[in-house]
C-alpha cells in the first residue's frame, strides 16, 4: 500500500544578491502556493499537493544556518501540520524554499511561515507571515 505523505520540495534556486539594505540580516517573502514543478497555483483542491514557496535572503557578510518553518492551521485555529526545512545560506545569497502539504478537507486555512535561527527549537530571525488559503 502506497502512503502519500508530505512531500518536501527541496531548495529550488540559489541566486547571488546584489547590494541590499534591510533592517535584518535575514528576510522572508510572503509565501506563494506552487505545484510540484514550481508553477504558481491559482486554486487549491482537496488531494492536491501544494507547496508554499518563499524567498529567504541573507543580507550579511557571514554564512547563516536557518530553518524555514511552515505551520498550517484550520479555520478553528487547530494545527494541521508543522514542517521545517533547515539549510545554510551563504553571505549575500538568497534561497527559494518550499514546504509542501496535501489538504484532506475543504475550508479556509492559515499558513504561517517564519525563519528560525539554526534548528527548529531556536529563536525567530524574521517576523511570522500569516497567509490565508482556501481549499476547494
Amino acid at each position: 500500500m502506497l502512503r502519500l505523505g508530505i512531500l518536501l520540495i527541496s531548495i529550488v534556486a540559489i541566486t547571488l544578491v546584489g547590494s541590499a539594505s534591510a533592517s535584518s540580516d535575514i528576510t522572508l517573502s510572503a509565501p506563494i502556493a506552487v505545484d510540484t514543478t514550481g508553477n504558481q497555483k491559482s486554486e487549491i483542491h482537496v488531494g492536491d499537493i501544494v507547496a508554499f514557496s518563499s524567498l529567504i535572503s541573507n543580507h550579511s557578510d557571514g554564512q547563516k544556518r536557518f530553518t524555514y518553518l511552515v505551520s498550517i492551521l484550520n479555520q478553528d485555529n487547530q494545527l494541521i501540520t508543522r514542517e521545517g526545512l533547515s539549510a545554510d545560506i551563504g553571505p549575500n545569497q538568497e534561497f527559494t524554499v518550499a514546504q509542501s502539504w496535501m489538504p484532506k478537507e475543504t475550508g479556509t486555512y492559515n499558513v504561517q511561515t517564519v525563519v528560525l535561527d539554526g534548528y527548529m527549537i531556536s529563536s525567530p530571525l524574521t517576523d511570522q507571515i500569516d497567509t490565508q488559503v482556501t481549499v476547494k
